[in-house]
């Protein structure tokens, strides 16, 4: 069963005139809860004002690829400062040159890891108040305001440099506003726009964002900033692009299909046959937090999370530093692991839709081991290797691996939670921008210090290792497929529950 939901439109009272023609009797009779669904949609559909280009009856299409780059913008403008940090030199060298006392805050560890940090307070900032926001709001008004403060972050960095360090760290937490709703909307949207065969390759795609910010975002910050026009103006060109492609959306995006111009009576068909009818009950929110599947998959997200986000954090650091990468190689050595990582989880939501003949528990199962799995074995071929090219290769791997996790943990959370899914993923991102916050602060103190920084990276690598294997040591043992006592489904349109 898809778990892709719709939350059907009130029954019209009793005096309205579309409807005065059905009594009791039809209602009794063997078809006339499909007779009145039929006569629904006849009228819902004389109400909808249907352009004449309906995209070849794809408009769901264009309005998952338009969103795939509203979420990685963003993500874009979030990351540019993990390869920017790398180019900044000018600023220590402009400081000294204008003989300040002290020290710029570009040389203190403590400080930049306070930069790297920034963004996850900017995101818990956000992601608290998101669900209400969306609830009264609507994704549409949501998401493009989190997206224009990412935009106005990335514009005013180049200048906040200039002018204080608590400057810096105001505009990194206005990037970090700009993705804080952005894996909630991932969870959300397949379920409003595509359709019910559709919603694993939906998730898929729009869970690449990540990926797809780290493929272009490296390579061209690698090549600018080799270049005459110099690390700044990356924030410039990626906050511009960001507003424009914001304002499109905006223009664009319906929260429903119903309300689309551009979707034709086949496409809604399409979108919403199958899909479920939900309770309009509150969140349980206790009963959510207390159940055994939903906590170990939370806690092995958690584990899971910690290793990627110190890979994706520190790759271009650990790249240049320790494996002495220069800027243009670590740029492209930076996004090769995003580009496999992004088709292998767009592989993995297909062929998981299409393996029926296996229990889901096995499929989602299956694919945590793996993508958890590569992870830890990236890590610690990492900290034992001496070698250039196996510690690139091992790097590659882990972060290509791990592209399979959107159809394990999370799949996992999807189908126990069901309607509800919202808030457990919000849970998800809370807990990772808690370890993008927090993580920083570790690496800062582990491998701090420019003696014996090979020694440091390996032991850094290997307390993760360890922690990522307790942390999903459980799941293949204490989850389930079934949804949970807290999940109320009425019914399937059109079926029997």
């Amino acid at each position: 069963m898809a778990f892709s939901y719709h939350r059907l439109p009130k029954m019209p009272s009793s005096n309205s005139s579309s409807y005065s023609h059905l009594n009791s009797d039809d209602v009794e009779s063997e078809n006339s809860e499909s007779e009145i669904s039929r006569q629904i949609e006849d009228v819902d559909s004389r109400k909808r004002n249907v352009s004449k280009f309906v995209f070849g009856h794809r408009t769901r299409l264009f309005i998952m690829v338009l969103l795939l780059f509203c979420l990685t913008l963003p993500q874009i403008n979030s990351i540019t400062f993990n390869f920017t940090v790398i180019c900044m030199e000018d600023l220590v060298e402009i400081f000294h040159a204008k003989n300040f006392s002290g020290t710029h805050w570009m040389e203190s560890t403590t400080h930049k890891s306070f930069i790297f940090s920034s963004t996850a307070i900017g995101a818990v900032i956000g992601l608290i108040p998101s669900v209400p926001l969306i609830d009264q709001l609507g994704i549409r008004i949501v998401l493009t305001a989190s997206g224009i403060l990412s935009a106005i972050g990335s514009l005013f960095f180049p200048l906040a440099v200039d002018y204080d360090f608590y400057a810096v760290v105001f505009c990194r937490i206005l990037q970090g506003l700009g993705i804080s709703i952005v894996f909630t909307v991932v969870g959300v949207i397949p379920g409003i726009w595509a359709a019910e065969n559709e919603t694993g390759t939906f998730l898929a795609i729009l869970s690449c964002a990540f990926q797809l910010s780290m493929i272009i975002c490296m390579p061209v910050s690698g090549l600018i900033c080799d270049s005459d026009l110099g690390w700044r103006s990356i924030y410039y060109i990626f906050g511009i692009f960001t507003l424009f492609s914001y304002f499109l959306f905006f223009y664009f995006y319906t929260d429903s299909p119903r309300f689309h111009r551009n979707v034709s009576e086949k496409e809604l068909k399409k979108i919403e046959t199958g899909k479920l009818e939900i309770s309009k009950e509150g969140v349980p929110y206790l009963e959510i937090c207390t159940d055994l599947t939903v906590l170990m998959a939370w806690l092995s997200v958690l584990g899971g999370n910690f290793g990627f986000t110190i890979l994706t954090l520190y790759g271009p650091t650990y790249l240049k530093d320790v494996l002495h990468f220069d800027v243009k190689e670590t740029g492209f050595a930076t996004a090769l692991p995003f580009i496999l990582s992004a088709l292998v989880k767009f592989a993995a939501g297909r062929i998981s839709d299409k393996m029926d003949h296996l229990s889901e528990k096995t499929r989602f199962t299956f694919c945590a081991v793996i993508s958890q799995g590569s992870v830890v074995i990236g890590l610690i071929t990492m900290a034992i290797t001496e070698n250039r090219r196996i510690a690139q290769f091992a790097y590659t791997f882990a972060i290509t691996s791990s592209g399979l996790n959107i159809v394990g943990n999370v799949k996992c959370i999807q189908l126990r939670c069901r309607q509800h899914v919202h808030f457990a993923l919000s849970v998800i991102s809370l807990c990772a921008y808690l370890i993008h916050f927090g993580a920083p602060i570790a690496v800062g103190l582990l491998t701090s210090g420019s003696e014996n920084m090979e020694e440091n990276w390996s032991r850094l690598f290997f307390i993760v290792a360890i922690i990522t294997i307790i942390t999903n040591a459980p799941f293949p043992f204490f989850t389930s497929e079934e949804p949970g006592p807290f999940v109320r489904i009425v019914k399937k349109l059109g079926d029997d529950v």
